[in-house]
């Protein structure tokens, strides 16, 4: 059985959306399944309602009894379905997100020829039509930082595109029932930020690549770069970034990081101290936290 994973957190008509339009254009999905992540803004009742309303054999809403991130959010539909629908095939999609065309059968024939890969889509904007991202980024381990590939791109130009990256986005991200068993699930250690990266990255240790699927495409609202300069942002995306760094570089190489992106925020968040030292926690509490 193949199953989409979708996580709503506060967004239940954007989650209402993108499930009716996967239900619409990807006739290879054999079952959707909804994740409230413990919204506690009525979510919940209206995703009940929506699936109550139109009587959607093909879709579970469940019901997160706290809020555990994204990794938390998404492992909590990975065990049910591996429990409850004998899956074989996963795509988690982000909520903000919808499709016009079937972007699954090529993620899915991808899979079915090599199981032991995660594949990623293209991400266009849905207000220009342009490149979000090919499939994924560019790494700068040392910097904490990442680039989106082929972001603001045309399609004319992804033709010609011949880098590849370092990970695929969790905003499209397609993978195998059998991979999971392999390699486990996501580390909800991290919250927020490089959950998906993470995984990608512990799955390199098994063998296992990542691909993106050009012609699997979906679009994504706004920008994929957050624009909320939050404490809550600072604290977790640096803390994630150096923990990202102490599990696959060594702590010594995750202090530097730690450093160096302390002096970014710093620089970025000149005129709100109070920012900057969110950030700098963050980027330190990654060092001291526990990696296996």
């Amino acid at each position: 059985m193949n199953v989409a994973l979708i996580l709503n957190y506060k967004a239940a008509t954007e989650t209402i959306s993108c499930a009716e339009s996967l239900l619409k254009h990807c006739p290879t999905l054999d079952h959707i399944v909804v994740v409230d992540n413990d919204s506690q803004d009525g979510s919940a009742q209206a995703l009940r309602q929506w699936h109550a309303d139109r009587a959607l054999d093909k879709v579970t809403v469940l019901l997160n009894p706290q809020n555990n991130g994204y990794a938390g959010g998404n492992n909590y539909g990975l065990r049910w379905a591996l429990e409850n629908l004998s899956a074989t095939h996963f795509w988690i999609v982000n909520n903000d997100t919808y499709v016009e065309s079937d972007a699954f059968t090529p993620l899915l024939a991808a899979l079915e020829g090599n199981p032991r890969q995660f594949v990623g889509s293209v991400v266009l904007s849905a207000d220009t039509g342009r490149l979000e991202c090919y499939g994924g980024g560019k790494l700068y381990p040392l910097f904490g930082k990442a680039r989106l590939l082929g972001k603001e791109s045309t399609l004319e130009a992804m033709e010609q595109m011949r880098d590849k990256p370092d990970y695929l986005m969790g905003c499209s991200l397609a993978f195998s029932a059998s991979l999971v068993r392999e390699v486990g699930m996501m580390d909800e250690s991290y919250f927020m930020y490089s959950e998906e990266v993470d995984w990608q990255f512990r799955a390199k240790r098994f063998g296992i690549g990542i691909q993106v699927i050009p012609d699997s495409r979906l679009f994504h609202y706004g920008s994929l770069s957050l624009g909320n300069r939050s404490a809550f942002y600072h604290y977790y995306r640096n803390r994630a970034a150096t923990r990202f760094n102490k599990r696959f570089y060594g702590p010594a190489f995750a202090f530097a990081s730690a450093c160096f992106l302390s002096v970014i925020t710093v620089i970025k968040e000149r005129n709100n101290p109070g920012l900057a030292w969110s950030g700098i926690k963050g980027a330190f509490k990654g060092v001291a936290m526990s990696v296996k």
